[in-house]
Formats: structure tokens, sequence, C-alpha cells
């Protein structure tokens, strides 16, 4: 073994490789060299960290005291620090830390090397003589890894030199030699050997042999992997593979749960396998087990190695036989939504159950609850139209590989509510009136009751609707029978009957008395559909009636009244007769002989009157005939007028002579105009009055012309009639004044002298209220008065002829007081009228039912107790702020007080919380107080709805005392829901429940606890309560009691081949069975008796237990492991027998025994040497390899196995054999020379990477010569080749330059033949020439050299010639150059080249300049339509021309190199240039016929005034009759006036005319 202690005798080695370091020092020369596996001239010495103080100590050289160095240098067996630890040479990298303890082993060092040739001689005098001579080698047994090398020292003890060898197959090499010894390294150790060390001394030849043992950790330690899900209760194998590992005997192989060992075993066979069962448990949940190997060094004084696999988690479940529990609805209507719930007890683990829940294929989303062993699922189920008819609800419940599964039949029906409708919701009375009610089918309907004729889903009748029918509901009822159940829906609606006003001697009496001095209200109500208006007037003179006000009754309202009640449905009437009771007097008497007396004077004055009319009218008569007399004369001599303006002068307002016999009047509209005219030639003078107004302008002018006599005064027709004389209208005043004062005499007269009266004499007190009452009269010495009452008097003020007295606390409801005086023996009496109200001040609704149940009708009753009078009063049931009924109470007596309303209502889910209230309005605004309210404090309303199905109840039938478990009981059809109550009790344990709600469905969901004292049959109760009812169900449940069973060992732990007793027992009536084998009979317990051998350690007992409860079994089991304590055992595999490790990489050595207790394995050399570090990570040189042997000991004995250790190492590589430039010659046939070196001999390829073509192989010369040669290549790739060496532990990469030379060339890739070119950018010819070196390129066009760049243009196009020149030749290549241009719109034109007329044709034709060709396009104006293209889009064409053509068109060129449009404008001369001018040519003619037509209008009006002026003087209706009398125009009128001097235009004795304009 090597010189730095490899070869230390057995108990003096520490082995310790995590706390060594290098240190390097210089190599010993000469005899004195110290001798070490270290390579070039230095010497490795191990650092040992301690492990106690953590420092670093330097170790010091010691000589083993149990052996004799071999003669020749200081051979140090070991080196050890202050903790006694060897550090084997080269296994440590932990950094160098100088000390000063480090500088004391280096003084030492040098002391050593002085003394070394004293020590030597020494030696030789104590050496024993020729004839004694004997080889020795050292040392003398070692273990060395796999690969691995040593130094082996062969020394004779020989007075001469002696020849000394070594024999053996391994690599060796003499590293060192001296007077009578050698020191040998071998190399590549890979199985155990025994070398010889061989000496001859004076011809006899003595030799002395080496035990090596070689060492390798597993390659592979694997555990098979476990079950994904292992059931609780049975067994389990384990499976552990290990590959590799020597020595066998030294490797075991350990099965381990966590920490726990749960068996151990030899590594037997390559690879090994070693199996174990284990009885699984619920502890063993997430359990890791794992496979460990050990390789036990420790008796070749090294370590223990182990290696572990990774861990493999177990997972264990327990899932009953039992099927899950499934609640679900029987039935569901579509578009409902239920809660379903699936249970399942017993789980483990139950959070790790999967649910799946599903109708048909419908996946539910369950929300899941874990307690403990068990699980409820909860999802709510959706019914769907597709899913309609009887589907099955399905229940898995899945945990590990296992599944339980359930299902229920679900039956899903579609009831949509009935639909019932009316032919017209709102009708006429006498209307026929169609009622439906229809449902779904497969429903039976009911209409109010009556079911269908025949039955099925529809039913009708016709109504004739009349009053009674109005507000009258209708009800439809359907039922459908669904899996055996009869479900109900119905549907109201109400018919509103429009009816004309009803006028009922009920609602409005037809005579009414009423005593005169008395306040009463008329009461006349109409019913009607809408609400009537009513009203009632007196016959005569429409005297109104107010109806309902409080009315004081005198004679006035006395007579017949028409009351017309009145809606758009039509009127009606009613006589109403009012008649009042009052003292006869003699008043009618002296009207009637009044009104006699009038009649009679006012016929005589008519008749005077008619006579002096008709007197009148005769003198009129004959005037008339005169004055006809005389213009007939007149009429010969056509007189001359002429007309002078008086206040304005128009320029129509002169009087024009048209002809002969007449003149005509020209008026200006809008002036006022006098004109004053003198007829010429005229005998007699005239004066005419001629009034004239246009009957189109009712404003207009009025022309007024008289004509003045002196003698006469013009007069109208009209004035000419005769009127009465100022004295018979005088006379007529006076005598109706006198009647006027006559008849109020005789009133006064007829009248009574005196009175009494009662001031107020109607009053209205609030009751218990008090009044002032004042009597009085108009007697001037009344004897005595006073007041006449029945109520409480509190005061008295009088006077002569006035008394007053205050009565308090007024409660009667009408009292009549009388005020009386006594005057000239006569008694005298007023009679008044007092009534009290009492406000609402107790408003009482009766209470309403704590819960209602919807679609029942419960009475709202409002008591208003006292509150009056009842006929003011009106009362009004509410729900919320909605009016459900409201009634008045008018017509009621007036004494009458206090109200009662009652109402029924159908209860509806919109009512739950409703706030139900009466408010009462007492209404004495008529008498003059106001409007008092009072409202009732408001009921609130709890409707609910209770399914009358009884609730789903699910739970286990088994429950064991101590355990719990869940159960849970829904109900739908539940409104509200949350008002209900739940109610889960087993026995007379109320349980707790988590109430979950969702709609109108409720689920309760509790966990029920059995204990002791429950043992038995018990029933578990659910009950849910709503509104004033609940319903229950019941479920049996079985409590039971059932501890586990146990099961006990006589002793749990027990040497090899000793009697072990196995007992299983459980309590009464239970059933035991001990690994299957079960007891004689129940109650008893089960036993096994075994010899115990080592296949029992740790072998499982399982007892199970079984009861049968309510005809169900029940299982309970429990498990316990023998320990059976054995010798140690090195199989292989635990142990294996031999290794092969790669070098470099840490390794952990392993050699495991199986034995009980655990067996300590330890493996050294056999010679004694090295000790392998089992169990403990190294890194593996060639030092390493080697024969070791594994010692196993425990407290039952010992084992003993040798094993092998072979080490590997990947390849290398060296320039001088592998160089990294290289040039190949294109042809020149060489091949590539590249050797490598590694073990076992790698394999060599050389691929194409940086410069290369990706992949390209090198080709390489073949290291030794063969048959096989390689190919020669015709061409290789330059660049950069990455030579890989590779065997099957490493591979290295090298890489290698490759230059390559070749002439130019050119093909098509490289210099296309031809190319493109764009117009007006720049451009150059891509030609590239391939070849090394690189060769230059040149281009020419007709021997021109073409420019390294041009702008190109059109003329560039042609041929050019480009050559490539390298040293090695040219390569010439002709190219063809092609130009290509951006388009152009060259030519835009319309044809014709102007505009188009509407209806006519035209054509665009547009030219674009492009290469490639372009494509053309239009754009025209937004609504031209109708145009056509030719093929190639450059012309377009319009036949038919519209306006909607007119407009800017766009012509667009495109290539691949741009685009370019150029715009036209097209005008078509439209329908509006016609228009216009049109416009413009009936303007000038409508504006020529204006003024022609005001031409025409004002000749016109002139004419007629010249017409009318002639009317006027031929007329002899205006002129005066009496022709005498005149003058020269200056005289006097009749009236004494006279014309003015500048009007007088007419000569002497002619007549004068005047005429005036007027405007209004």
């Amino acid at each position: 073994m090597g010189p730095l202690g490899l070869g230390a005798a057995p108990g003096s080695l520490q082995p310790l490789w995590p706390y060594c370091s290098n240190s390097e020092i210089p190599a010993l020369q000469g005899p004195e060299r110290v001798h070490s596996r270290a390579r070039a001239g230095t010497v490795k010495i191990r650092k040992c960290l301690s492990p106690r103080s953590g420092g670093v100590g330097v170790g010091r050289r010691e000589i083993s005291r149990k052996a004799a160095p071999p003669l020749g240098p200081q051979w140090p067996a070991a080196i050890k620090g202050p903790d006694r630890c060897w550090c084997p040479v080269g296994y440590s990298n932990v950094p160098s830390r100088p000390s000063l303890r480090s500088a004391s082993v280096a003084m030492a060092s040098s002391i050593a090397r002085l003394l070394l040739p004293v020590f030597l001689a020494l030696l030789g005098a104590l050496l024993p003589g020729p004839g004694g001579a004997q080889t020795s080698v050292y040392p003398s047994k070692d273990i060395v890894p796999r690969g691995g090398s040593m130094q082996v020292n062969c020394s004779a003890s020989c007075d001469e030199d002696a020849v000394l060898g070594l024999e053996t197959r391994l690599t060796k090499k003499e590293v060192n030699n001296g007077a009578n010894w050698k020191i040998y390294e071998l190399s590549d150790i890979q199985e155990d050997s025994t070398p010889i060390c061989f000496s001859n001394c004076h011809g006899t030849q003595t030799s002395a042999s080496v035990s090596l043992t070689v060492y390798l950790l597993p390659t592979r330690v694997e555990l098979a992997p476990l079950p994904h899900w292992q059931p609780v209760g049975e067994n389990l194998t384990l499976r552990c593979l290990v590959e590799g590992g020597a020595p066998r005997s030294n490797l075991s192989v350990l099965l381990l749960r966590e920490e726990e060992e749960l068996s151990r075993h030899p590594a037997v066979g390559e690879p090994a396998e070693v199996t174990t069962t284990v009885l699984v448990d619920r502890d063993n949940d997430h359990a890791n087990f794992s496979c460990r190997t050990e390789l036990d060094l420790r008796p070749q004084k090294q370590e223990l190695f182990w290696n572990t696999s990774a861990p493999r988690q177990l997972r264990t479940f327990v899932l009953p036989m039992t099927r899950p529990r499934l609640v679900t609805p029987r039935i569901m209507e579509v578009g409902t939504q239920k809660l379903v719930n699936c249970t399942l007890d017993g789980l483990f683990p139950a959070s790790e159950a999967q649910v799946h829940l599903a109708l048909k294929d419908q996946r539910l989303e369950p929300n899941i609850t874990y307690n403990k062993d068990s699980l409820c699922a909860t999802a709510w189920v959706r019914a769907n139209t597709e899913e309609e008819g009887t589907q099955q609800l399905t229940c898995v419940v899945t945990l590990g590989n296992q599944s339980r599964r359930t299902w229920e039949n679900v039956t899903i029906y579609s009831f949509p509510a009935p639909n019932l409708t009316l032919s017209q919701p709102e009708v006429s009375e006498w209307t026929m009136v169609s009622v439906e009610c229809k449902a779904h089918a497969g429903a039976m309907v009911t209409l109010n009751g009556t079911p269908a004729r025949p039955p099925g889903p529809s039913a009708q009748f016709l109504l004739n609707a009349s009053a009674e029918d109005n507000g009258r509901s209708f009800l439809c009822s359907a039922a459908l029978e669904v899996a055996g159940k009869v479900l109900h829906k119905n549907k109201t609606l109400e018919l509103c009957v429009l009816y004309g006003p009803l006028l009922e001697e009920s609602d409005c009496p037809g005579n009414w008395t009423w005593q005169e001095g008395s306040w009463e209200i008329l009461r006349c109500q109409a019913r009607g559909n809408p609400t009537p208006q009513v009203n009632c007037r007196r016959k005569g003179d429409r005297r109104l009636l107010h109806i309902g006000n409080l009315t004081h009754v005198d004679r006035s309202i006395l007579g017949t009244y028409i009351c017309r009640a009145t809606s758009r449905q039509g009127e009606v009437t009613r006589e109403v007769v009012v008649n009042v009771i009052y003292n006869q007097n003699q008043m009618l008497i002296i009207i009637l002989v009044a009104a006699t007396v009038i009649l009679g004077i006012v016929g005589t004055a008519a008749y005077l009157y008619n006579r002096q009319r008709k007197i009148r009218e005769y003198k009129l008569q004959k005037a008339r005939e005169a004055n006809a007399m005389k213009l007939n004369t007149a009429t010969q001599h056509t007189p001359d007028l002429r007309v002078a303006a008086g206040d304005d002068a128009g320029a129509c307002g002169r009087l024009q002579k048209a002809s002969g016999d007449w003149a005509g009047l020209h008026v200006d509209p809008g002036g006022r105009s006098f004109l004053t005219a003198r007829l010429h030639g005229g005998r007699e003078p005239a004066q005419l009055c001629l009034h004239h107004t246009p009957p189109a302008a009712p404003r207009g002018p009025r022309a007024q012309l008289s004509a003045r006599s002196p003698l006469a005064s013009c007069v109208s027709p009209a004035a000419a009639m005769p009127g009465p004389s100022p004295g018979l209208r005088r006379a007529l005043l006076g005598l109706w004044a006198a009647l006027g004062l006559g008849f109020f005499g005789l009133s006064a007269v007829a009248e009574e002298p005196f009175w009494a009266d009662l001031q107020p004499s109607v009053a209205l007190v609030e009751r218990g209220g008090s009044l002032w009452l004042n009597c009085s009269t108009n007697c001037p010495r009344p004897e005595r008065g006073g007041l006449e009452t029945s109520l409480r008097r509190n005061g008295t003020q009088r006077g002569l002829r006035w008394l007053a007295r205050q009565l308090v606390d007024i409660r009667e409801p009408e009292t009549q007081p009388v005020c009386f005086f006594r005057c000239a023996r006569r008694t005298l009496q007023a009679r008044g009228l007092i009534r009290t109200f009492q406000r609402p001040d107790r408003v009482e609704l009766v209470p309403l039912p704590t819960w209602q149940p919807v679609g029942e009708n419960f009475t709202l009753s409002c008591r208003v107790p006292g509150a009056g009078p009842r006929g003011s009063l009106t009362l009004t049931l509410l729900r919320g702020a909605q009016e459900l009924i409201r009634r008045s109470f008018a017509g009621e007596p007036p004494r009458a007080r206090g109200a009662v309303l009652m109402a029924t209502v159908l209860a509806r889910r919109e009512d739950h919380g409703a706030n139900f209230s009466c408010r009462a309005e007492l209404d004495l605004r008529p008498h003059g107080l106001g409007l008092f309210e009072n409202s009732s404090a408001p009921r609130k309303l709890r409707t609910f709805a209770l399914s009358p199905d009884l609730p789903r109840l699910t739970a286990p039938r088994l429950l064991e005392v101590g355990s719990e478990r869940l159960v849970n009981c829904a109900l739908d059809g539940l409104f509200p829901a949350s008002e209900a109550g739940v109610y889960l009790a087993l026995g007379d344990q109320r349980l707790s429940p988590d109430i979950t709600l969702e709609g109108d469905a409720l689920m309760a969901t509790a966990t029920a606890t059995a204990s002791a004292e429950q043992e038995g049959a018990s029933q578990l109760v659910c009950i849910v309560t709503l509104g004033g009812e609940s319903r229950e169900t019941l479920e049996n449940v079985t409590v039971y009691s059932f501890p586990a069973p146990l099961l006990t060992l006589s002793e749990p732990s027990v040497p090899e081949g000793k009697l072990v007793t196995i007992t299983c027992a459980a309590g009464s009536r239970v059933l035991v069975a001990l690994d299957g084998v079960p007891a004689a009979v129940p109650g008893r317990p089960a036993q096994l008796q075994l010899n115990a051998t080592e296949n029992d350690d740790r072998r499982g007992f399982f007892c199970d237990a079984t009861l049968e409860v309510d005809g169900e079994t029940l299982n309970k089991n429990d498990s316990a492991e023998l320990r059976v304590l054995y010798g140690p055992r090195l199989d292989d595999s635990d142990c294996p027998r031999s290794w092969t490790w790669p070098e470099g990489p840490e390794q952990t050595l392993r050699c495991d025994a199986r034995g009980n207790p655990a067996p300590s394995v330890h493996c050294a050399r056999p010679d004694g040497g090295a000790v392998l570090a089992l169990g403990l990570l190294g890194p593996i040189t060639r030092a390493l390899s080697g024969t070791y042997r594994c010692t196993a000991v425990n407290i039952q004995g010992e084992a003993v196995k040798d094993i092998t250790l072979t080490v590997e190492y990947g390849p290398s590589f060296e320039e001088l054999s592998c160089p990294s430039n290289w040039t190949w010659v294109e042809g020149s046939g060489r091949l590539f020379s590249c050797e490598v070196d590694g073990k076992p001999q790698p394999r060599l390829e050389c691929i194409g990477s940086g410069g290369t073509i990706e992949g390209a192989l090198l080709p390489l010369a073949l290291p030794e010569p063969s048959s096989r040669a390689p190919s020669i290549p015709n061409e290789l790739a330059p660049g950069i080749y990455t030579c890989n060496a590779t065997n099957q532990h490493g591979s290295i990469v090298k890489t290698v330059a490759v230059s390559v030379e070749s002439p130019p060339q050119m093909n098509e890739s490289t210099c296309p033949s031809h190319q493109t070119w764009l117009e007006g950018e720049a451009a150059k010819l891509a030609c590239i020439a391939g070849g090394r070196p690189s060769p230059q390129v040149h281009c020419s066009r007709e021997g021109t050299p073409l420019p390294q760049q041009l702008r190109v243009s059109r003329q560039d196009a042609g041929t050019y010639r480009c050559l490539a020149i390298n040293p090695h030749g040219t390569d010439t290549r002709m190219v063809t150059v092609g130009v290509e241009y951006r388009p152009v719109v060259a030519e835009l034109a319309a044809s014709p080249p102007g505009g188009v007329r509407p209806g006519g044709n035209f054509t665009l034709t547009c030219r674009a300049e492009a290469w490639p060709p372009a494509q053309i396009s239009w754009r025209a104006p937004p609504g031209a339509l109708n145009f056509g293209l030719s093929s190639n889009n450059s012309t377009l064409s319009v036949a038919g021309a519209l306006g909607s053509h007119g407009g800017e068109y766009e012509c667009a060129a495109t290539n691949t190199h741009g685009r370019h449009s150029k715009r036209i404008t097209v005008r078509v001369a439209g329908p509006w240039l016609w228009v216009a001018v049109g416009g413009a040519a009936g303007g000038a003619v409508l504006l020529a016929a204006g003024a022609g037509l005001a031409f025409y209008v004002q000749s016109t009006a002139c004419k007629k005034g010249e017409y009318n002026v002639q009317e006027a003087e031929c007329s002899g209706e205006a002129v005066c009759l009496n022709g005498t009398g005149g003058g020269s125009g200056g005289g006097a009128g009749p009236e004494g006036g006279t014309d003015p001097a500048d009007t007088a235009e007419a000569p002497a004795g002619g007549e004068v005319f005047s005429i005036q304009l007027t405007s209004e």
C-alpha cells in the first residue's frame, strides 16, 4: 500500500474521509524519499478536521506498534492528529490552512532525515545474517476501491544486494528502489488479487504475499414504486433493487419506514432484489418508505458506507362496502333547483375522498363537509327541459383506487302555470265574454271550481257581462299527476265591466221632506263603472243643489230637481222632490192680486203703443209715394256732381262722371275723407245719404253721401219707423215704480209684527264640548222668555229682549233647543239644532293571525268606536300604502256613531311582512270644520307555505357508541324558508343542526353522537315547523357498542428458535379471526403458537373482529409485529461481491448485513490494510481498486464476505496525438489522425460546428492498421470541428480548426442569372464567388466596367458578364438585368370632354405606365350606379347619365411598387337647372300677374264707387220727401246750421251734395 498509511495495522486506523484536506510538501529524494501515490514530485499529507473541536489538525507520522517496518526508508503507518483520525491520500479537497503545528511537523521531519543514517546502521547490526534472510512485504493486507492504485514495498533482510521482484496480474510500476528494497505501484486494480513479493539472497528465494481486496459502492439503489393507494388491513410488499456493490459479503440491504428498520437482508445476486411484507394500518398513511444499502468496511479499519434510495410515500385508505346514502327529491319541475346530498361513513382519510354527483349527463358541483371518518356532499341540481322524464341521479364516492356507487330515480316534469285568458279584460255591459283556462298537456283543469267537460287540459265558458260581474274574479286551477303525486297550480283574473250610471232608490231617494230652518245633507249616489259624476238641478231655474254638503233648509230650495249621473258610458236622470215644511200666511194671496193688476196695466200700455206705431207707418208710406213721383221728373236732367275734399283728398277720393246718368266714387281704403258735392241742373235741392261698406272688409272704409235740403232731414228707412213718445215711456216707468212700492207695502202689512230668534240656529259641536246660544226677540216688552233644552247649562246672561246661555258637556248626538218669549199674549218661538261629532281617536284593526297560509282567505276587521256622525265617516283598509277597500257611510242617520269595516283578503307570498292598517277620515269640511284623520297601528302579516311532503331524513342505520355521524334533514317548498324551525333529536338527545337555505329549500345537517345509555334501537326525529304547522319524519337507528379487538404476543422480541404465543381476543358476541383463522365460537379468543425463525422477524399478525348488528356485519381489527433476534447475514443483495465505480464522483460505499439487532459491518483489505469507509460519501480514485473483506458482527454472531472494487475513468486528449489545427487541401485525400486515452476505450467522432456544415464528419485515420480502411473524401468543409471522445464514464471535447483551399466558383445561388432592379433606387449586381482564398468578382457590360453602385434607370436593363478570380483559377457568369418602375397615370380623359346632359352617355379612359403592368381601379361619386368597366378596367362608361353620375371620378394605378391616381370631374346638367330656370320664369309671370291684378282691383274699386254713387242718386229710399224750400245752399237747414263757404262751388240755385268717407 502507499507510504502514507494505507498499510496500518488493525486497530490503529481511524478512517475519516469527510474531515481531510490536502497539503503538499516537497518530495523527499534519495533513500529518505517518502513513496506516495501522489504524482510528480509532491507528497500529499492530510489535515484532519477534529469532529469535536471543529478545527484543523495537522497529522503526525507514527509507526505502528504492532508491526516492525520493513528494511528501507521510514514508512509512516498512519498520520494521526489529536483525534486519531486517519486520512487516505488524495481523498479530500479542503483547502490547506497553515498553522503553528504544521511548522512543528516540518521541523520534526528535518530532524528525522538527520537521524536516518544512524537508525539504518542500528537496524543493520540487529538484522540476522545471510542464513536467516527473509522477504517482507508492506502492507501485507489492504482494501482499495475498484480501479484504484496502491504502492507495495518489497524488502529483503539480506546482507548483500538481493534480487527483488513482484509477481502479479495487475499493472505494476517500479517507482523507487534502494538497497534490498523496492517500491512498486499497482494501478487499475479491478478485482481481488494476491501479489507475491520475492527475493533471492545467496541463492535462496523467499516470498511474501499481499492480500488485496477491491470494494465498490452500489451504482443503483431503488425502491420499487408503491401502490398509489393501499387498503388498510392488507399486506404490502416492499421490493428493493440493488445493482453493483462489492464485496457483497459486506453489503446489506435494509428496508425502512421513516427511520424505523423493517428488515435487513444480504445482497444476493446481481442485481440483488430484496423483499419484505408489511401489514398496513392507518398509521402508515403518509409514511415514507425507503431502501438503504450498507457497505460495512469497519472490520478493514474503514467506515460504514451507506446509500439510500429516494423515499416513497405510502397512502392508505379505508372504504366501507356499504353504498352511499343519497337523498334527493323524487320529482322536480323544469327550471327549478333542489338540494341533494350524498353521505357515507367509515372513510379514512375522509378528506381525500372524491364525490361525483350527476343527473344524467349534468355533472353537479357538490359542497363537501368532512367529519372525521364521514362526509356529506350537498349540491344543487337544476332540472332542464332536455332532461324531462325519469332520470338517474348518481352519487359515486371514490377513495384510493376503489369507489362506491348509488343512484336514485328522479322524475323531471314540465308543469307551467295554467293560462287564464279573457276575450276582453274590460268590456261594456251586456257584452259576451269568453273565459278560457288552458294548462300543460296531461293536466286537468277546473274553472271556478268546475272541472272541464270532458276532463282535460282546457275549459271555457261564455258570460254575458252585467253590472254584477264587475270585479268578478275567475280562478283557473290545474292538476298534474307526476310519479303518483298530484301537483296543483292556479291563476286568477278579474273582469272589469263598464256600465252606465244607475240611480236607484236606495242610493238616491226620490222624495226628501225637510223642516224649514234645519240643516240637512242631500245624499244621492250613483253606481257605475267608471264612477259617475252626479249633480242635481231644479227644474225651471236650474238651480244647483249641492250633494253631500250640509245645507240650511229654507223655502228657496223647495222644488223638483233633476239629478243627472254622467260617465263615459252614458247618463241617467232621476227626479228628486224636495219638500220644505213651513208656517202658512197671506203672502201668496197678496202676490196673486198684485200680479193680476200688473198684467192689466201692461196689457193696456202695449195696446196704446201698437196703435201709435201703425199711424206712423201709414204716414211714412204716403211720403214715399210722393217722393217717387218727384224723382221720376228729376231724372230727365242729368245733374253734374262735383266733389270738393274736406279733410283729405286721395288719389281715388274724387267723384268722376263716367256717363250722362251716373258717376263713380273711388275710395282710398287707408284714409278718411269728407267730400262735398253740388249737383247742377237739378230743379229741387235734395239731400241724399249713401252708406257703402264693402262686404269683404268688416272694418274697411264706409262712404256716406248726404245731400242736405233746408226743408227736410235725411232719414234712413229704419229711422223713419215711428217709436214711442217720451211721455209714454215716463208713464210706464211710473207705473212700474208704483207697483213695486205697493208690493212691498202689502208684504210688510201681511207679515207678523213680532218674532223670536235663536243664534246659532244650527251648530256642530265636538262631543263633550260647550256652546253659547243667544235667544232674542223684537217684542218691545216681552213678558217672559227662556231656553228649553235637556243639556247641561253653565252660565246665563240676560237683557231686556235677549238671553245668552252656555251649554256644556254636550254629548247627545242631536238635540233641538227651543227659544221662546211671551209677547202680547202670544208665545214667540225659535227652534235650533245642535249636533255633536267625535273624532276618530280610536281606530282598531283586529289582530291578524300569527301565520297565514298562502292561498287562503283571511279577514281584515276595522272598528272605529264612537266616531261620528257616521254619515261623514270614511274607512279605508290599507296594505302598506295600497288601498284595499274604501267605504263611505254617507246617508247614515245623523245620530249614528261608530263604524265597522270588514274585508276578506287572499293571502299571497308577496304579503309576507306587509303592514296592514286602517285609516278613518271624518270629513266635516262641509260644516266649516276640518278633515279629521287617524290610522290604526299597523299589523304585520306573516304568510307561509309548507309543503305537504314529509321531510327527507338521511341517517345511518347503525351508530356506534362514542362515534359521530352526520345526519341531515331536507324539505322543499317552504316559504319563507328562513322562518322555518328544525328539530332534530336522537332519542332524548337533541341535536344542533347547521341549516342551509337555498330558495324555498331547506337542509339541516347535524352530528349525532351515541352514548352508552342509548344502546339499542332509538328513533331519529326530524320536525320542520313553519307558521303553526309542522312536518315530521322518523328513522330507526340502532346504537351498538363494539370495542376494538386486542392482539397480544407472549414476547414481542425473542431469539431465533424460541416458541411464541399470539392471542386475539374481543368482547362477548364478537367472532375473532387471527390471520384469517376464526375462533371456535363467538366470544372466545383465537391463538397461534410458532417457533420463531429469521423469516418471522418483523412478521405482522392481524386480528379481525366481526360483530353482526341489525342484520349488518361490522368489522374491526388490530395488528402487531414480532421481532426475532438472529445472527448477521451477508447476502449478495445487501453486500454485493463486486463494485464498479467511475473515478472522480463521490460515492457512498455500502455493505449491509441482515440481523437482529442490526449488525455492524466493516470492510478492510485481507492483509489488514486500508479500511473502506462504509456509508460515508467520498471521492473515488483508481487507488481504491482491489479486494476487501467485510465482517458483520452483532450479539448473535459474526459473518464474513470478500468484495471487489473496480474504478473506471473517462477519456483524455494529448496535443501531440491529436493536434488542434489541421489544413486540408481539396483533392489531396489526407485523413485526420487523433488518438484518445480512456478506460474502457472511448469512441471518437469529430463533427463540424463553427463555420462548417452542421453535422459534417471529419474523416479520421484509424489508430491501428485495419482491413477496413476509411474512405478518402473528395471535399471537406473548412472550419471548426468538435472532436468528442466518449465512453460509459464520460466524454471529453476538443476543437480542431480545419482550413480548406479551393478555386473560385459561381452558381445560380451565389450569382443569379436573372436579377431585377427598381427604377430610381441604388443597385448593384448581387454576385458572390466561392473559393479560398476569396476570389475577386468584376462585372462589365459590353466591356465597360460596372460601377460599384448606380442610380437605376430603364436604360440599365441588359446582359452583364461577371468574372471571379483567385490564385486557383477563374469562373465566368452571364447575368441578365431587368428594370421595373412604379405606376404613373399618364392619361385620364372624358368623352365627350364637356359636361353631359341627363340621359346622355359618357366614357372615361385611363392609361397608366408601369412595370409590372398596373391594376386599374376607379372611385365614383357617392350614389353613382349602373356604370360599366372594360376587361382591364381602363375604361369606365355610363349609359343614361343621371344627376348622381355627376361629380369627381378617380382613376388609380397600382402595382407591387406603389400606387398613383388622377381625378376628373364630370358635370351632368341635372333637373335642378331646369327647375331653377322654370322657377325664375314662373316668378316673373307671378310678379306681372300681381301687378296686373293690383291695377285691376284699383280700377274696379273706383268704378264700383262711381256705381254706388249712381245707385245712391237713383235711390229713392234715402231722398227726403219734401222737395220744397230749396235755396242757394247758404240758407239755414232744419237744425239752423249753415254750410261752409268753401264748399259752395256750384252756381246759385244748384243743389249741394256732401260725401263723407269713413274707415273702420
